[in-house]
């Protein structure tokens, strides 16, 4: 038999078609379920506000298996051309023979000279938007790096949850139940406790724990990855020790100290002597003068 079923809560990145499962009916008897048609919509605000974060990680596995397999094909079409070499070594030699004859071989193939400079622009305005956004950080004080996380995480969240609120506003089990055999003729709205009703998570038995060490883990790995850890940690400490020290010194310490002007060194001047008392008679002789005091 074919049914339809909501999910309402938890997250969807496992539901796929062809994906295997149980489905219990109102008997409490299970049946062995394959999802053959899945029509996607936000669960819940908590999945479409991780929901940018997890479509940018699944496009990036997506070029990166692209590009494996573009060098696979690369590889496989070496190794067809060298196998050719291989099987055709007598027409190898024959057109080497027509080389040393004078007759030239095709040029080859140039990369285009506008998509070199579309290549150059592109890395240009790339580089010039991590300057920018680099000297905006090297701007602001040490307290304000927290808000422009937050700030950035909403920026990208916040229309995802936006329209996820939405939609989940929407939510109708009418026609859920129409595909199951019911006639429902109106609308069936589906707020947050009740679609938390429809859809059970699994949990844990009463009286187990869930335990989280790997008996085969590798061990060596890991300990690298917590000297990593621990070395990216140290390097972020030591940059907001630098940070929180340079308003007392004035500079970081990678800067040169600024120049001080040396003293200038005045020198003593003596004390001028009293001007002479004034005379009361003068006597000329020639270019001589006397002075004869009173």
């Amino acid at each position: 038999m074919m049914i339809a079923a909501g999910f309402t809560q938890g997250a969807g990145d496992y539901l796929f078609v062809g994906r295997h499962g149980v489905f219990y009916d109102r008997q409490g008897r299970d049946w062995d379920a394959v999802v053959t048609s899945l029509v996607e919509n936000p669960i819940s605000l908590r999945q479409a506000f991780w929901s940018p974060y997890k479509k940018f990680v699944r496009l990036i596995d997506e070029l990166v298996a692209k590009r494996a397999a573009a060098a696979d094909a690369a590889a496989n079409d070496r190794l067809t051309t060298a196998a050719n070499l291989v099987v055709h070594a007598d027409k190898v030699a024959a057109d080497k023979v027509a080389l040393e004859q004078g007759k030239a071989p095709p040029p080859p193939k140039k990369m285009d000279v506008g998509t070199v400079a579309a290549i150059g622009v592109g890395v240009g305005a790339i580089s010039g938007a991590l300057a920018a956004v680099v000297a905006g950080l090297a701007k602001i004080a040490w307290w304000q790096y927290p808000l422009v996380l937050v700030g950035l995480v909403l920026i990208i969240s916040l229309p995802a949850v936006v329209i996820a609120w939405l939609k989940l506003r929407q939510r109708n089990l009418g026609p859920i139940l129409d595909a199951n055999g019911w006639a429902i003729n109106g609308r069936v709205k589906i707020n947050i406790p009740f679609g938390t009703a429809l859809t059970g998570l699994a949990t844990l038995p009463p009286g187990a724990q869930r335990s989280l060490a790997d008996p085969y883990e590798d061990k060596e790995a890991a300990a690298k990855r917590r000297q990593l850890i621990a070395f990216v940690v140290a390097l972020l400490l030591a940059a907001l020790a630098i940070r929180l020290d340079q308003p007392r010194r004035g500079q970081y310490i990678w800067q040169s100290p600024p120049a001080v002007a040396a003293p200038v060194v005045v020198p003593a001047v003596p004390p001028t002597a009293p001007p002479p008392a004034k005379s009361s008679a003068l006597r000329r002789t020639g270019h001589d003068v006397s002075v004869a005091s009173k």
